[in-house]
């Protein structure tokens, strides 16, 4: 192996290294992104080379750079696509989030501490809202670009001020409150995310609502008091698909979103601290 060959490949495991890290910034890393993503970013690489001189890319011609990339980059995104799903079960309660969804297929977990009482993290999370949130407006459209969805609707940017607990009173934005104590804050969402499709249920119809075809999902916010002034808050986003073709449908969604929707949780944690740490 040459020099040229040794410093080509330190520099794939740096970028590789620095993907990962980016993709933990933005939500803790799941094993079906990383290899979907990874897969995507190995065949563009690929149709990149066709693009470089032999010399610049390693390949003795452009045809074996592509290849390669198909190849390995497609294995790759195969296997976090089809990447098989476990279900998981809460045997002992703790939190009302497990009393709505004791079993889940899908979820996702963030924490922070905060320098501030509880009960000041609570009322700084009254007023987040989604324009607190970089990005959030960028990520919506590529979600709806996504979905087809190519022109912009001419309110879309307005529930952007709104704050998030009233969004999710509001009837047309597919989300309802489940459960709102002093400590922990549960709502959901049921029908069918991958086709913007959601059907608005009462607090005492999730749990036994089974529409075929369809997921439900529970979100929750929790702030603890840690003690010294500090509060520990975390949220946490479940999935439960109703059946088999709904957990296949949604196994797939979830692997490609899973990035945005860590980075929009972890930024809404970001946004209470910086409120709730206000002198």
């Amino acid at each position: 192996m040459t020099g040229a060959q040794l410093m080509r490949g330190a520099a794939a495991v740096l970028l590789a290294a620095g993907g990962l890290a980016w993709m933990n910034s933005l939500g803790s890393l799941q094993l079906p992104s990383v290899l979907a993503y990874s897969g995507i970013v190995i065949l563009c690489g690929g149709i990149v080379t066709v693009f470089l001189p032999a010399k610049w890319s390693g390949f003795s011609r452009r045809f074996h750079g592509l290849l390669t990339g198909v190849v390995f980059g497609g294995a790759l995104f195969a296997a976090g696509w089809f990447w098989p799903v476990r279900t998981v079960h809460i045997s002992a309660p703790a939190t009302r989030l497990d009393a709505f969804m004791p079993t889940y297929d899908f979820h996702e977990r963030h924490e922070l501490a905060i320098h501030a009482p509880a009960e000041h993290v609570r009322e700084s999370l009254h007023t987040v809202s989604f324009a607190d949130i970089g990005m959030m407006q960028t990520l919506v459209r590529i979600r709806a670009i996504a979905m087809g969805q190519l022109r912009r609707p001419a309110n879309q940017g307005a529930p952007m001020s709104v704050p998030i607990l009233e969004v999710i009173k509001d009837p047309r934005s597919g989300l309802f409150p489940l459960e709102d104590t002093p400590g922990e804050l549960v709502f959901g969402l049921a029908g069918q995310p991958w086709h913007n499709v959601a059907v608005r249920l009462k607090p005492e119809e999730f749990c036994a609502w089974a529409r075929p075809g369809a997921v439900k999902i529970a979100v929750n916010f929790v702030m603890e008091d840690a003690g010294g002034g500090w509060s520990r808050v975390f949220t946490e986003t479940r999935v439960a698909a109703i059946d088999e073709a709904a957990r296949r449908k949604m196994a797939k969604y979830w692997t490609l979103i899973y990035p945005g929707t860590g980075m929009v949780r972890r930024r809404l944690l970001e946004a209470v601290r910086v409120r709730a740490e206000k002198p």
